[in-house]
């Protein structure tokens, strides 16, 4: 009975889900509106992992299934957004640049005030909380019930994005902006893992996000290559599927194994959106939401948990958290829009103070070569 909610949501990913045939793929499986759906289904996934956590009863047929995927949802969810900034930097160019900085300052605002929630939750159900442990958790240091790794890694990967590309001027030299991030997020790796956080997993998804960029940048290469038959296309997803099935098996525990074991799993998503596409605007939905659930989703599971609400109706419990996950969400990001009207509007003023300067070195240039 316990099983039922998984089960409604596998079926809800299912529907109007749709299978390429022989020598056939989908060409724009990378495109966003087909993207949106892969990752809400790593929304409701994370949800269940996160509930198996704190249960932790060993009674779940879904347990193991979450439990194997855990945190590669988020690892996915960095190789789409590596993806995703590259491409933006090829269409929109340098300027592209001071948009990622200013995303990672709405997401830091957002963080801040998810933070927040989570203080008044401490406070209405009276749990002990020092002004030092609150300091810390500001500093993304310390939790007080958030998942402050996530919100830590997304705004430093978006910042580093912005400082690995702000220097590069011209486009035919942006590869160059993959060895600026790729040595960047190596570094923060490295001060991660030894000096700040006592949580390693922020640096569990640092090699998806790197080939986010590598795979913008070789995907048509990749894709005419893979696409060309399809025996090649199985061939790369039986090698992929192995070499990920050992390392699991044998290496998980050691920390470079698991980045390596998370890049391994992003290809296997990408190499499976090629022929199978999710298109349900269920997905969609929690897409669009996504950042407040992964943020928002403890502050739920977590009194449900500690106050025992619903203990002997289980699967009425799992269905009524999800909803209030998603409800709580929906109206933060509401009650939010104002943040990313205002950001929006300052991003646009960049934009625009910065075609006036290619506009005025221009007729600079142009003057002199009248002059001459």
């Amino acid at each position: 009975m316990e099983n039922t909610p998984f089960l409604i949501f596998c079926l809800l990913s299912a529907s109007n889900a749709s299978l390429k045939g022989s020598n056939d793929f989908y060409k724009d499986y990378m495109d966003l509106k087909n993207t949106f759906s892969i990752k809400g289904i790593f929304v409701w996934i994370i949800i269940f992992y996160h509930y198996a956590h704190y249960e932790w009863r060993r009674k779940y047929l879904f347990e193991i299934i979450v439990d194997n995927i855990g945190q590669k949802m988020v690892s996915m969810f960095l190789f789409y957004s590596g993806y995703g900034i590259y491409e933006s930097f090829k269409k929109k160019g340098n300027k592209y640049a001071k948009s990622l900085l200013i995303k990672s300052v709405v997401i830091l605002i957002k963080s801040e005030l998810i933070i927040l929630i989570y203080a008044i939750r401490c406070i209405i159900y009276r749990k002990e909380v020092s002004l030092k442990t609150f300091i810390y958790t500001i500093f993304f240091k310390s939790s007080i019930g958030n998942s402050y790794w996530f919100a830590y890694t997304i705004i430093l990967y978006y910042f580093y994005a912005y400082l690995a590309f702000l220097p590069i001027k011209n486009k035919k030299y942006y590869f160059a902006g993959i060895i600026n991030i790729t040595v960047i997020c190596c570094v923060h790796g490295y001060f991660t893992y030894f000096y700040y956080l006592q949580k390693k997993i922020s640096i569990d998804n640092t090699l998806p996000f790197i080939l986010g960029f590598i795979y913008s940048l070789v995907r048509n290469i990749t894709d005419r290559y893979i696409m060309k038959y399809d025996f090649t296309y199985f061939g790369y997803y039986t090698l992929t599927s192995l070499i990920y099935y050992y390392f699991y098996t044998h290496k998980k525990k050691n920390i470079f194994m698991r980045i390596f074991m998370n890049g391994i799993f992003s290809i296997l998503v990408i190499l499976t959106t090629m022929k199978v596409r999710f298109n349900n605007e269920i997905l969609k939905f929690l897409n669009v939401h996504s950042y407040s659930i992964y943020l928002l989703q403890k502050a739920v599971l977590l009194t449900f948990y500690e106050e025992n609400y619903l203990k002997k109706h289980e699967c009425i419990k799992i269905f009524i958290e999800i909803i209030l996950i998603i409800f709580i969400a929906t109206a933060f990001d509401h009650s939010t829009t104002f943040i990313d009207k205002y950001f929006k509007r300052v991003d646009n003023r960049l934009v625009v103070k910065s075609n006036e300067k290619l506009v005025k070195d221009d007729s600079s240039k142009n003057n002199i070569a009248v002059k001459v």
